[in-house]
């Protein structure tokens, strides 16, 4: 039997009326929730508030406004930033229950979203029509699309398709004090007043709910190329970049460093998709709608690079099969997790002719302080996001304020910027004042004040 303080028990009562008793988590059943997925960190909240729809969720905001209730929003928990962090007083909103795919529009090439379904149920359902929604994450499987759209997430085919800012056409919220906020158009071309879509899409949760959203569809591809190549230096990953710009069919430039793919492929040597010993592995990922023009492409660009001496060494996947094989070499995290905790993930962004130098600066000033500290580098370099984990040791997580710090502190000087895709959270906010400019951030206070006074949605996150 949970027990609650008076105030939290009466809006139990409330809740309950609203949602029903299968609606609301308490006790073990919450903490037996981590909010975290790279280490089991258990849900801290009085309840966690399942509601079925929209309207469920307006009221059950409304009852917590009234209340001067602190709300925490849940979608797959997937987010790396701590976003989904939360107190023993706060009351966690999930969104698992409103996982709908209600309309999927053949002409317009859209399709009308719920927030609680995973990027994977949407691709899977649209796929099945012809249709392809393009934002694509290793997590697809868990991840929501209204935490997507909370941190417009970026993933492996941004240079091809853009943010999830890009694929979104309207949105419907609940704000901070119930009021639903509904901007579902379908329109690609719209000049009526303000576009409240892009209010919400990287709020982190702290305007309103998002509850759901028309997305933009493209056709299904029907052609799949991957290559795994290995190259000698950085200057001609660079070169190899500006070329495969020029391929029509380009949808992922997915780099990674002799540190990852060692880690990543320990036996690489008889099972690696090409020979270790190269200072940088790059995936190359093309989709298209033409067989012959596409394979006759993609050649010819793998031609160009072997002749021009950007590649050490080059596979082309043969198979389906062998194309997933090849992207579980880049996505595998799992493999960070086992073999490097505990570890810091950074997701920074820095402008592409910088990030060597930057990543030089960084190592040697993490080595200056912390002699055995090890790294992984990955990323999509094509949108100027590299992906660090770092390890100092077992106190890893003890220090990690100073290790945040100097990877943090060098960013400036190479133009970059310290969350590319996965957003500021709990984790990033101490340092979102060296980010933004005072002018900026004024903005930003005046934005939240005036959506949500109180400060109740996601109050520990940002700012």
């Amino acid at each position: 039997m949970t027990t609650f303080t008076p105030a939290v028990n009466d809006i139990y009562e409330q809740i309950v009326e609203v949602t029903g008793p299968s609606g609301i988590l308490t006790g073990d059943d919450v903490l037996s929730r981590s909010c975290d997925p790279l280490s089991v960190k258990p849900t801290q909240a009085s309840m966690i508030v399942r509601p079925g729809d929209t309207e469920q969720l307006a009221k059950v905001v409304g009852l917590c406004a009234l209340s001067n209730q602190p709300m925490v929003v849940h979608g797959g928990r997937t987010g790396v930033a701590g976003g989904a962090y939360s107190d023993a007083d706060d009351v966690v909103i999930s969104l698992e229950r409103m996982n709908k795919i209600e309309d999927i529009c053949m002409a317009s090439q859209t399709a009308v979203v719920q927030a609680g379904v995973t990027l994977e149920a949407l691709q899977n359902a649209v796929q099945a029509r012809g249709l392809f929604y393009p934002v694509d994450l290793g997590s697809k499987g868990s991840a929501t699309l209204g935490g997507t759209i909370a941190t417009n997430a970026g993933g492996n085919r941004v240079i091809r398709w853009g943010m999830t800012r890009q694929n979104i056409l309207g949105i419907e919220a609940v704000l901070a004090d119930g009021t639903v906020v509904s901007s579902l158009g379908r329109l690609l071309k719209n000049n009526t007043g303000y576009d409240l879509k892009h209010l919400f899409i990287g709020s982190e949760g702290t305007f309103g709910i998002v509850t759901r959203a028309v997305v933009k569809l493209v056709p299904l591809p029907s052609t799949h190329y991957v290559a795994f190549v290995s190259v000698p230096s950085f200057d001609k990953v660079i070169a190899l970049l500006a070329l495969a710009r020029r391929l029509p069919i380009l949808s992922a430039f997915e780099v990674m460093w002799s540190d990852f793919y060692t880690l990543a492929v320990p036996d690489a040597s008889s099972k690696g998709p090409v020979p270790p010993g190269q200072p940088y592995y790059v995936l190359i990922e093309g989709l298209g709608y033409n067989e012959a023009a596409d394979q006759m492409v993609f050649n010819e660009f793998l031609e160009e690079a072997l002749s021009s001496d950007l590649l050490v060494d080059a596979v082309v996947a043969g198979s389906e099969k062998q194309c997933q094989d090849f992207w579980r070499v880049r996505e595998g995290t799992e493999v960070i997790v086992r073999e490097m905790s505990p570890f810091i993930a950074f997701d920074i962004s820095v402008e592409i002719p910088a990030v060597e130098a930057y990543l030089s600066a960084v190592r040697e000033a993490l080595r200056t302080s912390y002699p055995h500290a090890r790294f992984v580098t990955f990323g999509h370099l094509g949108d100027n996001n590299i992906h660090l984990g770092i390890t100092v040791g077992p106190n890893t997580h003890d220090v990690a304020q100073h290790v945040e710090q100097l990877v943090y502190d060098a960013l400036p000087a190479f133009g970059g910027a310290i969350t590319a895709e996965h957003g500021i959270g709990r984790f990033k906010k101490a340092f979102m004042r060296e980010q933004k400019s005072s002018g900026e951030m004024e903005v930003m206070r005046r934005m939240r004040t005036a959506m949500d006074p109180a400060r109740l949605m996601n109050r520990e996150v940002m700012f």
